[in-house]
């Protein structure tokens, strides 16, 4: 967990994974169809991103709480909300949700035993949240669309964290159908792992497959 927490916050292992594969197209989402998706709500979830760190805090207290308070509704509203502070109002948030969440993870003892109550109310281990806050930082950065620098979808995703969730989200998608009966289709099995990963997240659509609705 520790490796997980350290490449998703101190930029360890940034290498953006190998190309695009064989098939696959990156998911554009054009701002002005889908203006919450404009970039200040996208740099937005981002700075939301010290409710890991309360959850840590109420779980040495043997407590289960929410990863963040008020639930899915309150974050969204905490997004919209925000999402109109300037560029650097975001930044300086993100830099103290990034310590204050640290901090948290370093101060823990029984918490990583603990369980907490994800968004959408299901419980799961406290010990799951680094790789989640990782995939959150990975795949919100990638939606800026940034090129220039190296925020621009899956292909800049980091090998690391390629490597850590693929086989988290593949399970995932599996696990809504027989055991041990169900794979991936065949066309996404062809592709370059982040582009795999990426269709799982719904960030690359291909060509005759249906989306891998795993987030929703």
């Amino acid at each position: 967990k520790a490796e997980q927490g350290q490449a998703g916050f101190h930029g360890v292992g940034r290498k953006p994974a190998p190309g695009p594969g064989s098939a696959g197209s990156q998911r554009r989402f054009p701002v002005e169809e889908q203006p919450t998706l404009a970039r200040a709500h996208k740099r937005e979830p981002l700075a939301r991103i010290a409710g890991p760190g309360s959850a840590f805090a109420a779980t040495e207290n043997d407590e289960v709480v929410e990863q963040y308070s008020g639930g899915l509704e309150a974050r969204r509203r905490d997004i919209e909300n925000g999402s109109t502070r300037s560029a650097r109002e975001i930044i300086d948030d993100l830099r103290g949700s990034v310590y204050s969440l640290e901090g948290a993870w370093a101060g823990a003892r029984r918490a990583w035993f603990g369980r907490g109550r994800l968004s959408m109310g299901a419980e799961v281990p406290i010990s799951d949240l680094p790789l989640r806050r990782w995939r959150e930082v990975e795949v919100h950065a990638g939606d800026l669309g940034l090129p220039e620098l190296g925020l621009d979808g899956p292909d800049t995703w980091s090998m690391d964290y390629v490597r850590f969730d693929l086989p988290v989200m593949t399970m995932q998608w599996k696990s809504r159908g027989s055991m041990g009966l169900t794979d991936l289709p065949a066309p996404i099995l062809g592709l370059a792992p982040a582009r795999r990963l990426g269709w799982l997240m719904g960030r690359v659509d291909v060509d005759g497959v249906e989306p891998a609705s795993v987030m929703g």
